[in-house]
């Protein structure tokens, strides 16, 4: 059965193995959780990797820095969260048993929650193949899948760019525009696909627009069926004229 997620440790830049489940991670909804506060983390039903154990055996090592792993159906990373021990955790081979839950103790810098997990299932469940999955998401839930598509983008799985487009035509359903969000979860879909991302603010537009995330300007925009204008996407086009994007609205 192929394993959900991996823990891999920085210092070696080793997986120490695969999991199935995580238990013990905060609620963004309940926010029972502050920054800095730490987080006891359970992974159900552990396997050791072969490559982490011989390394084990072969010399002293204890582990602080780690990261745990995001993997689709067929095992490949798609996401990364890092995490820190709470203290310097030595490792013992004998301790090393498979089948066992691995409990941990530390900081989770980046954000990682019961929600953060639950979508997840949901990315691997319809992407690559299903365009607009957020569409009936709350509020909270956008957040929560920006992160995640940002979060995917910036992974080693994902750091192989394609050479990036120029002179492209791209077209977004205004109609799916229900707000500011909405509208980032469009242009990065259109050019990269389902869970394609291309910025969640000004700031970060304007990176892609540097190149490196598709496409780089000069390229069209067309945008069609734009009728709630209470959503006020202006300065997002300002921005993306700066850059030499041409935005043609089709009624």
């Amino acid at each position: 059965m192929p394993y959900k997620y991996s823990l891999k440790d920085e210092e070696s830049n080793l997986l120490i193995g695969h999991f199935e489940y995580i238990c013990g991670l905060p609620s963004m909804e309940l926010k029972d959780t502050q920054n800095g506060d730490i987080v006891h983390l359970k992974l159900k039903n552990f396997h050791f990797t072969n490559e982490f154990r011989e390394y084990c055996t072969t010399r002293r090592h204890s582990i602080s820095n780690l990261y745990i792993l995001v993997l689709d159906k067929f095992g490949f990373v798609i996401g990364s969260y890092y995490y820190v021990l709470s203290s310097r955790k030595r490792v013992i081979t004998s301790e090393l048993i498979d089948d066992q839950d691995v409990i941990l103790e530390g900081y989770l810098p980046t954000g990682l929650f019961q929600e953060t997990i639950a979508l997840w299932d949901l990315w691997k469940d319809y992407i690559p193949s299903k365009y607009a999955i957020w569409l009936n998401f709350s509020e909270l839930q956008r957040d929560i899948w920006m992160g995640i598509i940002r979060n995917n983008c910036n992974t080693f799985a994902n750091c192989l760019q394609h050479q990036d487009k120029t002179n492209q035509t791209y077209y977004l359903n205004g109609r799916n525009i229900t707000d500011v969000t909405s509208f980032y979860f469009l242009l990065g879909e259109s050019i990269n696909g389902p869970g394609g991302y291309f910025g969640g603010c000004l700031d970060s537009l304007s990176d892609c627009l540097c190149g490196g995330f598709g496409v780089i300007p000069p390229f069209t925009i067309e945008l069609s069926g734009y009728a709630n204008k209470s959503i006020n996407i202006e300065k997002i086009l300002q921005v993306l004229r700066e850059h030499r994007v041409t935005i043609n609205f089709i009624d």
